[in-house]
């Protein structure tokens, strides 16, 4: 990545994803959140709203924000997530609330999964896989129950399938230099995930468990890796948490 890119991505608001399954219904080898070997795990209804409603009374955040992002492993295999949207709007009334997924699971949702996304006007972006799947038949889908539904910003052919997949190169033994690796980072500061009572640089930093448990490895935050929601007192504290490296950054080698 050049450095026009990392400033692009710093040139709007972060998005701020939300792991609501760890776990996935398809193996993607290299997945950026390490679905195909975390351990099934739903998003807890009760600390999501506590995660929530300290970060609504950050002053400034609805004109901040460029949207929060319900996202996995899979979204839509949590059996509560109409209720993750309510929450996710009534606390964030003014932020753009999209669900995230790879679209295989959209034909058996029930009524209450499209009259949330409808009622609470949560867009649907979907991540096409090289897979036999009608891709444009799903965003019909949800246009026709009224949901704003459209591809997501990855590279995609004319038939809506991936023609590239990107994967993230670690060096376990965390011998990069920190800064160097963030302004050579593809997401370096474009988004923040929301997690355990704290806002995380990015997947490495949340969800490296994952990998510490299947390889043993020791991708192990330290406390500078998180952002306490307690400790923010306003949006400049985001923002200059999203355009600093971290501690984790030295576990990316972007260059290979």
């Amino acid at each position: 990545m050049d450095f026009a890119q990392r400033a692009g991505n710093l040139a709007f608001g972060p998005y701020i994803d939300v792991q609501v399954a760890d776990h996935c219904n398809l193996g993607c080898r290299g997945c950026l959140h390490f679905a195909p070997i975390a351990e099934p795990r739903f998003l807890d209804l009760a600390e999501f709203e506590c995660d929530l409603r300290e970060l609504a009374r950050i002053p400034g955040l609805g004109g901040y924000l460029t949207g929060l992002a319900l996202m996995g492993g899979e979204p839509l295999l949590h059996p509560r997530l109409p209720e993750i949207v309510r929450m996710a709007r009534g606390y964030l009334p003014d932020a753009r609330v999209m669900v995230a997924s790879n679209g295989l699971l959209l034909k058996r949702m029930g009524d209450d999964f499209w009259e949330a996304l409808s009622e609470c006007d949560a867009s649907l972006v979907l991540s096409p896989y090289p897979l036999k799947v009608d891709y444009p038949a799903l965003v019909e889908l949800a246009r026709g129950h009224g949901v704003n539904a459209s591809f997501a910003g990855d590279v995609t052919r004319g038939d809506h399938s991936k023609e590239a997949f990107f994967q993230l190169a670690l060096d376990p033994d965390g011998t990069q230099d920190p800064v160097y690796a963030f302004n050579r980072c593809p997401f370096g500061g474009s988004y923040l995930l929301l997690g355990e009572g704290k806002l995380w640089p990015c997947q490495v930093a949340a969800r490296s468990g994952a990998l510490n448990a299947r390889f043993g490895t020791q991708l192990l935050p330290q406390e500078e890796d998180g952002l306490a929601l307690a400790d923010i007192a306003s949006v400049s504290d985001l923002e200059r948490f999203r355009r600093k490296a971290h501690p984790m950054c030295r576990f990316c080698d972007n260059d290979r």
